[in-house]
């Protein structure tokens, strides 16, 4: 595609972002935006861009390992009923504004700490910030018939003006209000709206792997038998990978409710308690929903 035909529609969906804000920040107790399945989708920010990259790369050269980033969080919604909720109440009582604040309070109000978290926060957000913009700009590459606009010059970096845009965005929608846990009822918006997309897409994908290049998923797995170490991609093989696994689940166990983000998300944005129960069973279908193709589109060689 020509590189200004791509830049023109990440732009047209940054302006749909920008209105969906806009127009639910205007209409904040609308029930089009204050609804327990705009709180669940927005927990989806959960699936960043590793969903689509590396869920499916470590499929591609791991096999099934990719699971245990998705079981912890499905072992973990059943719990929200009970340690989210009084999450929730505890930051609503006492203005919480971030996670950082939260332990600060449950170790009495200790400044130090919360600096310390904060710190920490910090330093792995960039990191992972840095990913996420490398995934647009290896996309963006992907896609353009050019990369000049990638590798040469910061005036020329497409990443630059996209993180850029965000910022402007993250600014204008979450820094109106001087109250900082002042709900951010715009960005839950465009994040749900997101989700749906990001849902919409992968599985778009995966049914035109599956049953467009291919004869269906009986057809995939014929090819994927003929690999000679197909035993060791599907099935755990011995003590270590099981403490992979174990480790790996108890990670993703604890980041859907310790990452910044889910913290922001699933405690400071919550509206009404009760929004957890549809939480609880409408997230892990989401996260099964978008796994159903991931093997088929990893393992479905080019035709």
């Amino acid at each position: 595609m020509s590189n200004y035909v791509i830049i023109i529609i990440i732009l047209t969906y940054l302006a749909v972002l920008f209105f969906i804000a806009f127009l639910a920040e205007r209409k904040k107790k609308s029930k089009w935006v204050n609804n327990p399945y705009v709180y669940t989708l927005s927990l989806a920010v959960y699936c960043s861009a590793w969903t689509y990259y590396g869920s499916i790369g470590i499929a591609a050269n791991t096999g099934i390992d990719f699971l245990p980033i998705y079981l912890g969080p499905v072992i973990a919604a059943p719990l929200w009923i009970i340690v989210l909720r009084k999450v929730i109440r505890i930051s609503n009582q006492n203005k919480i504004s971030s996670i950082a604040d939260f332990i600060s309070l449950r170790y009495g109000n200790n400044r130090f700490l919360g600096a310390l978290v904060t710190v920490v926060c910090l330093f792995g957000t960039i990191p992972y910030i840095s990913l996420q913009l490398k995934a647009v700009s290896e996309t963006f590459e992907i896609m353009s018939d050019n990369t000049s606009y990638i590798l040469t010059n910061t005036f020329h970096d497409s990443t630059f003006y996209v993180a850029l845009i965000l910022a402007i965005f993250a600014t204008f929608f979450g820094t109106q209000n001087a109250d900082a846990s002042e709900k951010h009822t715009g960005i839950i918006a465009t994040v749900a709206f997101e989700s749906v997309l990001k849902l919409v897409f992968f599985l778009v994908i995966g049914i035109y792997i599956t049953f467009y290049l291919f004869d269906g998923t009986t057809d995939i797995y014929n090819q994927i038998a003929t690999i000679d170490n197909l035993k060791e991609l599907t099935t755990l093989s011995g003590l270590e990978d099981g403490f992979n696994w174990l480790f790996m689940i108890s990670l993703s166990f604890m980041a859907i409710f310790l990452l910044p983000r889910q913290f922001q998300v699933s405690v400071l944005e919550n509206n009404r308690e009760k929004y957890l129960k549809k939480a609880i069973w409408l997230f892990p279908l989401y996260l099964l929903v978008f796994n159903i193709f991931v093997i088929f589109i990893a393992y479905g060689p080019v035709k």
